[in-house]
């Protein structure tokens, strides 16, 4: 995964998280400029209120969901964010009273002892703070995806209208939140420290590494303007 291979190397994961949504915002701006977009794009504050609750889930989401990767192997964070399936069935039930299946209990219940045996019984060594980490982003991001439903309403139902405001506020928010949290030295050391002089080896320079991911990553928080089939 381009994230692992990022996080592996550098001390500033919400900035990574920062640079991937600011790349998003401005292919978003690309696209709108060549007038490759269904929908033009707006800033309208009023939108901006209205979606306060998604992008502050977002921001939260991602966050967590960086700092998972970041403290477990990427294999064991497939089975970390399996938990979203369980963790949607109950905001589902909470939030619109829908009853699932008895095959749907089943699919949950499966994912989550396949979760149990991989952090108890697997027999590897794993952060707990990386399962705690795994355990909240999995939990925010079935919110989430309710929180989603009813914020396409905001932007009269516009799938690309509702991304392109929840990057460009949640890149907004963050950046503060990097210094905050106390990247600052990590990310001056991103730009400016000895790593980035040319390796001996011919491997990647931690700058290079870090642009390559985020750019490769980017591209997933970009819907595509042009239907499928």
């Amino acid at each position: 995964m381009a994230n692992k291979w990022v996080l592996n190397v550098t001390s500033a994961p919400l900035f990574f998280l920062w640079t991937q949504l600011i790349i998003a915002v401005a292919l978003f701006g690309a696209s709108d400029a060549l007038r490759l977009l269904p929908d033009r794009l707006t800033f309208d504050p009023k939108i901006c209120k209205g979606l306060v609750s998604m992008v502050g889930l977002n921001v939260i989401g991602l966050s967590f969901s960086n700092y998972t990767l970041k403290y477990v192997d990427a294999s064991f964070y497939q089975v970390a964010r399996g938990l979203v399936l369980p963790f949607t069935l109950v905001t589902s039930f909470v939030a619109f009273r829908s009853t699932p299946s008895l095959r749907i209990f089943l699919g949950c219940g499966i994912v989550t002892l396949g979760f149990l045996i991989g952090v108890f019984l697997d027999g590897t060594s794993v952060s707990m703070l990386g399962i705690f980490f795994g355990v909240v982003s999995s939990g925010i991001t079935a919110l989430h995806s309710v929180v989603i439903k009813e914020s396409l309403n905001v932007v009269n139902g516009s799938a690309l209208l509702l991304s392109w405001y929840t990057n460009l506020l949640s890149a907004i928010i963050l950046l503060p939140i990097c210094f905050l949290a106390g990247e600052g030295a990590g990310i001056m050391e991103l730009f400016f420290g000895a790593e980035e002089a040319a390796r001996a080896d011919g491997g990647l320079s931690l700058f290079a590494t870090f642009i390559w991911g985020s750019m490769i990553t980017a591209s997933g928080l970009v819907p595509s303007p042009f239907p499928v089939g």
